[in-house]
């Protein structure tokens, strides 16, 4: 049987950064991407080189998404709207669904939050937060 984690149930909280940490749940979520991220290649190839040489860079944990059914009256999505347009540093966990509840655990700036409607539909929101350092899994 193959080994698998469900998809619904994943609870994505956010925090003001300080200390002590105290996370609140985003409500109404639909989807979420990320985090995801890549390395720099710093070229180290020199004369003597056969081939070229690579070192590799620091991680740059890259974006991650976050797609809701939006409410305007939702505190969660006031606050992250606010740090939007404030700047301000989040730190977010997502707690997925595994036997242990495994915790991903990172902080970002909220740098786009899209508001999104069409005829017949409900109103949706696209939240983009740029990782600001390291990702955790704890």
């Amino acid at each position: 049987m193959p080994k698998a984690i469900k998809s619904q149930g994943v609870v994505i909280y956010y925090s003001t950064v300080g200390s002590p940490e105290s996370y609140a749940a985003i409500g109404n979520v639909t989807g979420w991407s990320g985090p995801g991220g890549s390395a720099a290649i710093i070229d180290a190839t020199n004369l003597d080189s056969v081939a070229k040489e690579k070192l590799i860079g620091l991680p740059d944990e890259g974006q991650f998404t976050i797609n809701l059914n939006y409410d305007p009256d939702n505190a969660a999505h006031i606050a992250l709207r606010a740090a939007r347009k404030a700047g301000t540093l989040v730190a977010f966990k997502i707690t997925l669904t595994d036997a242990t509840a495994t915790n991903i655990v990172f902080s970002g700036y909220v740098t786009g939050f899209q508001l999104k409607g069409q005829v017949n539909e409900k109103v949706t929101a696209d939240l983009t937060i740029e990782i600001d350092g390291a990702v955790s899994e704890v």
